[in-house]
């Protein structure tokens, strides 16, 4: 691991640690909260989560279906942008922590790296899209959020996601129609 990715996971364990006492600390008020209290709650420390710094390998490897499509040089889209999408809502995630009572510092930055600090790479659309299947109570799973708004992902190499950044035509519509390259 290189010297900035050394720092950078350093600032990680040393937020997570922060937070995670953070979440221990407040976990007594939660459980005695009513359900507007809890919600205020869970969005504070998904505000938290928010601010943890991604881990060097936050992408999951996979992109939506969309964002290749409007990558394509004959999509029609000027200048197309990808979302960083989390797998898990930050205020699903809050709930989670705070029913954890064996979290610590290292447990949650082990949970961030592996689960919580994880992105797909969707359009902003799809983000929008993807929003009311990932609220506290409604979201099952990562996999229900997506298939429920229509987001179909698809892996998708390092070196290929370059050539898609840079409109390459074969390797989007390899991709697309699923093929390897």
């Amino acid at each position: 691991m290189n010297e900035r990715h050394q720092k950078r996971e350093a600032k990680l364990i040393e937020q997570c640690e922060v937070v995670a006492a953070l979440i221990s600390a407040m976990r007594p008020v939660y459980k005695s909260a009513n359900e507007r209290q809890r919600a205020l709650l869970e969005t504070i420390i998904g505000a938290g989560i928010w601010y943890i710094p991604k881990p060097v390998s936050a992408w999951t490897g996979k992109i939506s279906k969309g964002a290749l499509e409007a990558f394509h040089p004959d999509s029609g889209v000027e200048n197309p942008r990808l979302s960083e999408e989390h797998v898990y809502p930050r205020k699903v995630a809050a709930r989670f922590l705070l029913e954890d009572v064996s979290l610590s510092g290292h447990s949650l930055a082990e949970q961030f790296r592996q689960k919580y600090g994880r992105v797909h790479l969707i359009t902003s659309e799809e983000n929008k899209a993807v929003q009311p299947f990932q609220r506290v109570g409604i979201f099952k799973s990562p996999e229900a959020a997506y298939a429920s708004a229509g987001i179909t992902l698809i892996a998708l190499p390092e070196d290929a996601l370059r050539k898609v950044k840079k409109r390459d035509k074969g390797t989007i519509e390899a991709f697309l129609t699923h093929q390897e390259l």
